[in-house]
């Protein structure tokens, strides 16, 4: 059985805000290298977090720059 839904909201403290969306980031780019790996697939991945800190990922072999002049 799966876990439950968690319920969207905004997180006002902004302590457990950024642990949260460090926590997050990091899963989401873990996701993103699995995508690209498994299925051969070109993934690039742009996040700005509201201290306006730029994380980026792009599959093995390209960067991000190179995925926004192709598409």
């Amino acid at each position: 059985m799966g876990r439950g839904r968690v319920e969207l909201k905004r997180i006002e403290n902004k302590i457990n805000r950024q642990v949260t969306f460090s926590k997050r980031r990091n899963g989401l780019l873990k996701k993103a290298y699995e995508l690209s790996v498994l299925c051969d697939a070109e993934v690039a991945l742009i996040i700005f977090s509201s201290r306006g800190k730029l994380y980026e990922f792009g599959s093995v072999g390209y960067n991000t720059q190179q995925f926004i002049h192709i598409y």
